[in-house]
């Protein structure tokens, strides 16, 4: 196994003697976890569901409810052609989002200093890594759910103020929502170590160092 490097690029006194400890094995591994695990896989694809119901639920009445406050008015119908290119452009909407999902991520990890890289578990997966690199405690957390909240926060605005505009891209905010569903999961169980913990990232899931003495 590649020697893991311990990334930081706020804190490079702390991160260079810290370096040296790891280098001469006094990393100790408190946990480990795998998002396609049996165990782990069953409750993350419910809270999928229920964060699907509810990124649903949200943007739909906050589209229908930004339209009528700017145009006074609930009539309107789609049909034929305007369907499809409704249709169309969620479709697109959900792709483009699934790239610039992953996208946030690498931006993330290279914000503290990493070096990410991508893949894709097939048919539909995809995932942004950084292989043998630790990260600390609270800098993994901000990678990890830096996707859901730059582009909800995003979704919310423009649907605010082009909420007609926003009814072509619905598909793409609900999806980056529920697909936040792993992120949410691992954050929630990183939450509970200590701050001082080290993440190692990996392709379904991560590991939790620290030093010991």
């Amino acid at each position: 196994m590649p020697p893991l490097i311990l990334i930081d690029r706020f804190q490079p006194q702390l991160r260079d003697r810290q370096q040296i400890a790891i280098a001469a094995g006094k990393l100790r591994k408190r946990d480990e976890l795998e998002l396609l695990e049996p165990q782990q896989l069953r409750p993350m694809l419910m809270l999928s569901v229920v964060m699907l119901v509810i990124g649903t639920v949200f943007f739909s009445i906050l589209t229908i409810a930004a339209y009528f406050a700017q145009t006074h008015s609930t009539r309107g119908q789609i049909g034929g052609w305007a369907l499809l290119l409704w249709l169309g452009s969620n479709i697109l909407s959900y792709i483009v989002v699934l790239f610039l999902h992953e996208g946030i991520h690498a931006l993330a990890f290279i914000f503290w200093g990493g070096k990410p890289y991508f893949g894709a578990k097939l048919p539909v997966a995809l995932f942004c890594g950084a292989k043998n690199q630790l990260f600390r405690r609270n800098q993994y957390l901000v990678v990890g759910l830096a996707p859901l909240v730059v582009i909800t926060v995003v979704a919310v605005v423009f649907t605010l103020f082009y909420p007609a505009l926003a009814s072509y891209t619905l598909l793409g905010s609900i999806g980056n929502f529920s697909g936040a569903a792993g992120d949410v999961w691992g954050v929630m169980k990183i939450l509970r170590q200590p701050r001082n913990v080290f993440v190692e990232d990996t392709d379904t899931g991560y590991r939790v160092w620290e030093i010991g003495g």
